[in-house]
């Protein structure tokens, strides 16, 4: 559903407005009714906790993801759900051999699935740099106190050390009993917390939710079992958000939503899917209309990072435009300012879907022969450029 907002203003408006707008929502589950588990489903494949399965899960418009951390034998902090026969290693289709818990020089050398990347700490929190949008809920599953906070303190340091702090107010820790929130806040004060039910046998619904509202955790998590109407109405009723987990079935989705969960854990459902089961996609193209010189333009935006993204084919036509050049063999797409845009060659790859499915495009931007910073990225199959930096180049 596309909205419509008219501002007529000048380009130095325009990009003064860029640069104040806050990047990303402190509220974590706005607009965000679905959380990634492990990652999220790539390749048909689901549990995977790899590099290719947090990227497909931005990709498809995700902005939670849940991880399971582990250590391996000599004591690095990997994603992983276990290190089991009967586990991971049957369900990931990873061979055993030698030592059932792996070192971290054979994790990082035993795909996953044969073609999928595993993933240390510190490369999941280079991915959460890379992404600044991306939320990450911790499944790290000890109750040992020394455990967890050994767990959270290597994740801070990691974070410090690769000079990223800022991943932390990302980072949303999943609390396992009353305990861990003292123990964590110990290493750091995380902004964000989760409650989840699912190591009580007989949660007492109330009096979870009363400590809940007294430590400053706002929201609960609990297996879709026991997600009823009067369990999830004693939480709602403190103001807390519910999250159930994990389905993969819309139906299912729905009825969990007809009782008053807010959102749920899931593997499969994606969130352009959201709309079959009457629930509106939070990301969504809007209508822009600035001033470029003395006309009056019309953008088709997406929100990419904090920035409006519209497609070339608009950006080309502002200003004294520009030619687009594609050359597959050498990976690079030519901007020549001021020579008038004819065609990209990709348009038969635009599926004008409507899923928004936005992925890094895969060529060099050269600006009048140059190389190019410029960040491009396919939209349903069409490339879209930052408006503020297209424009700069075009409109003097």
């Amino acid at each position: 559903m596309k909205g419509t907002r008219r501002t007529a203003f000048l380009l130095a408006a325009l990009f003064a407005f860029s640069a104040v707008q806050p990047a990303f929502a402190a509220d974590w589950q706005s607009g965000n009714p679905l959380i990634a588990h492990a990652f999220g489903e790539v390749d048909n494949k689901i549990e995977t906790n790899s590099k290719e399965a947090f990227i497909n899960a931005w990709e498809k418009g995700f902005r939670v993801v849940e991880g399971d951390f582990t250590y391996t034998s000599d004591g690095v902090l990997v994603l992983r759900h276990d290190f089991e026969k009967d586990g991971s290693y049957a369900r990931l289709d990873i061979p055993t051999t030698g030592d059932v818990v792996m070192d971290s020089q054979t994790f990082m050398n035993s795909p996953i699935i044969f073609n999928q990347t595993p993933l240390r700490a510190v490369d999941l929190l280079y991915l959460m740099a890379e992404y600044p949008d991306m939320y990450l809920v911790t499944d790290t599953k000890d109750t040992d106190k020394a455990t967890v906070q050994r767990q959270f303190r290597d994740i801070v340091n990691i974070a410090k050390n690769i000079g990223h702090p800022e991943v932390l107010e990302r980072i949303i820790p999943q609390l396992y009993n009353k305990e861990m929130i003292k123990w964590v806040k110990e290493i750091h004060p995380f902004e964000n917390w989760i409650f989840t039910l699912y190591l009580y046998n007989y949660p007492d619904y109330e009096d979870i939710a009363a400590f809940c509202v007294a430590n400053g955790i706002d929201t609960v998590t609990l297996h879709v079992d026991r997600a009823t109407k009067e369990n999830v109405s004693k939480l709602k009723a403190k103001g807390l958000k519910v999250y159930a987990h994990t389905t993969n079935r819309y139906l299912t989705m729905k009825k969990l939503l007809d009782v008053g969960v807010d959102g749920i854990y899931t593997d499969r459902i994606k969130p352009y899917e959201l709309p079959w089961i009457g629930v509106e996609n939070s990301r969504k193209l809007t209508e822009q209309t600035i001033s470029v010189g003395t006309k009056e333009m019309t953008f088709t935006t997406l929100d990419i990072f904090g920035k409006a993204y519209a497609p070339l084919r608009q950006l080309a036509k502002a200003g004294r435009g520009f030619s687009a050049d594609y050359h597959k063999e050498a990976g690079t797409l030519h901007l020549q300012i001021g020579r008038s845009f004819t065609s990209l060659g990709n348009e038969m790859l635009m599926d004008g879907s409507g899923r928004l499915i936005t992925e890094k495009v895969d060529f060099k931007l050269l600006v009048n022969g140059k190389e190019s910073s410029i960040q491009c990225y396919y939209v349903d199959g069409e490339v879209y450029g930052p408006v503020e930096d297209i424009l700069a180049l075009t409109v003097k």
